[in-house]
Order: C-alpha cells, then sequence, then structure tokens
C-alpha cells in the first residue's frame, strides 16, 4: 500500500516538473509566432515573420556556423585528450596520479567569471582575440576535467585482461587500446561527446568575452543583441531562441540511447 502511493506521488512529481520544463518553452513558441513583438502574446493572429527575419535577415546562419565549427571541433579536442588522459590515470600506477586527478576536478570548479580577465588579457596579448582557436581551447580546457573523470570510471569498468591477452597475441599497446578498448568505450565517449557540445552551444560569458565581434559571435551572443537601444525585439529573440534549441535537441534524439546506456554504465563498476 506505502509502495503504491510512493510511486503514484513519483508520477505526480514528474509530471509537475515535466510541465514546468515545457510550458515556458511553448510560451516561446507562441511568442515566436507573434508579429507584434509582445512579450505577453497577446496577438491573435500567428506569422513566420520572425522566423524568416532571423534566418535571412540577420546574420544567425553565420553564428550558427561558427556554433558549430567551435563545438565540433570542442568535442574533438576534449575527447582526444580526456581519453589519453583517462587511460593512463586508468591503467598506469605513478606517484601522484590520485591528487592530479583531484586537482583537475578541484581546478574546473573554478567559476567562470574568476579568470575571465586573465584569460581575455592573455589572448590579447598573443592577438588571438575573435578566432576560433581561443574558443576551442577555452572550452576544450573548461570541459577537459570532467570528460577525464567520466571517461576515466568507464576504463575502469573495463577488464585489463582483455587487454592482456591482445598483447600476448601479439598487439602493441596502441593496438590493444584502438581494437580493444575504444570499442567498449563508445558509450562513454558519446555521453561524453554530446555534454561538451551542449555546453559549447549554451555558453555565453566566454563566447561575449573572447569573440565579440560581429561576424565571429556564436548563438548564443547572437541572440543577446537582439537587445538594442531601441528596445527589445522579443519575437526574434524567441525565434532564435527555438531555432537554436533545435541542433541539441535533434543529436539528443538520436543519441538519446547511448547517453543512457553511458552514463548509467559508467556509474557501476
Amino acid at each position: 500500500m506505502f509502495r503504491d502511493k510512493a510511486s503514484l506521488w513519483m508520477y505526480v512529481i514528474v509530471a509537475l516538473a515535466s510541465l514546468g520544463a515545457v510550458l515556458p518553452l511553448a510560451w516561446l513558441f507562441l511568442l515566436s509566432l507573434d508579429p507584434t513583438q509582445g512579450v505577453a502574446g497577446s496577438s491573435a493572429s500567428f506569422s513566420l515573420r520572425n522566423y524568416a527575419a532571423v534566418l535571412f535577415e540577420s546574420l544567425m546562419g553565420q553564428y550558427f556556423l561558427n556554433t558549430t565549427i567551435v563545438a565540433v571541433l570542442t568535442v574533438i579536442c576534449t575527447l582526444t585528450s580526456a581519453c589519453l588522459g583517462a587511460y593512463a590515470a586508468s591503467r598506469f600506477r605513478f606517484r601522484g596520479r590520485e591528487a592530479a586527478m583531484v586537482g583537475l576536478l578541484i581546478a574546473s570548479m573554478t567559476p567562470v567569471i574568476a579568470v575571465l580577465v586573465p584569460l581575455y588579457a592573455y589572448a590579447a596579448k598573443i592577438q588571438m582575440l575573435n578566432t576560433y582557436q581561443v574558443l576551442i581551447i577555452v572550452f576544450t580546457a573548461w570541459q577537459l576535467p570532467g570528460t577525464l573523470w567520466l571517461l576515466r570510471s568507464f576504463l575502469d569498468a573495463i577488464p585489463v585482461e582483455l587487454e592482456e591477452a591482445a598483447l600476448v597475441d601479439g598487439c602493441s599497446r596502441a593496438g590493444a587500446f584502438i581494437r580493444i578498448v575504444l570499442p567498449q568505450l563508445l558509450p562513454g565517449l558519446i555521453a561524453a561527446g554530446l555534454i561538451v557540445f551542449v555546453y559549447v552551444w549554451n555558453e555565453f560569458i566566454i563566447a561575449v568575452s573572447l569573440a565579440a565581434k560581429q561576424d565571429m559571435r556564436l548563438v548564443s551572443v547572437g541572440l543577446y543583441f537582439y537587445l538594442s537601444d531601441f528596445g527589445i525585439e522579443w519575437g526574434k529573440i524567441a525565434a532564435g531562441a527555438i531555432i537554436s534549441i533545435v541542433p541539441p535537441a535533434i543529436l539528443f534524439f538520436l543519441l538519446q540511447r547511448h547517453l543512457i546506456h553511458g552514463l548509467s554504465a559508467g556509474a557501476v563498476k
């Protein structure tokens, strides 16, 4: 009896939480169809004018391209570095290993605003402001510790005996890693890659500070500039926000099984 009531309340809580997540998106979608630019969405007519303006009368297409390039390259750099680092932390025993891992994790907890001024000053000094390179380097550095810890949990769950058997059969260490470890690490790589991609896609503070030039803005920064001195273009902001949600949503829909399997598998050793 108690278990049935607990299950019922759990369903109610999940339903309310889902409703709380969906209602703002529904309001945002209705606002994007309102041609009057009213924040209350009071117009009885609906139009795709805001979507047309965002897609064809602004630089939002360039912002999407910039964000895609930065996000994809950041995912590649982060996964490559984290995969090698996690393999070393999982398979090799050396002095200071755990201290180094904990130090990386603590460093990642530093607020972005605390290091933003030194990052900006250093990027300006080496003339890397408003470039893809500075964004990719900073985003990779910021996401590397968490990704490394996640992939290490996967590697710890892969039996070392499989690699040892491959080494006995004549594989090199690199060959055993590529042929034995990577296929079993794939769910973790997909989960970590999706997390990094979504982070880069939504990041604002770093993007607006290091790439404020008009043709180098990311999507999140481009949406911000609909707040002008002449007023707030609510309809265009809403339309841009809805469009910006689409790529991560599609990726999540396509990779949700791998994401759930990857996160759950990494939690069980």
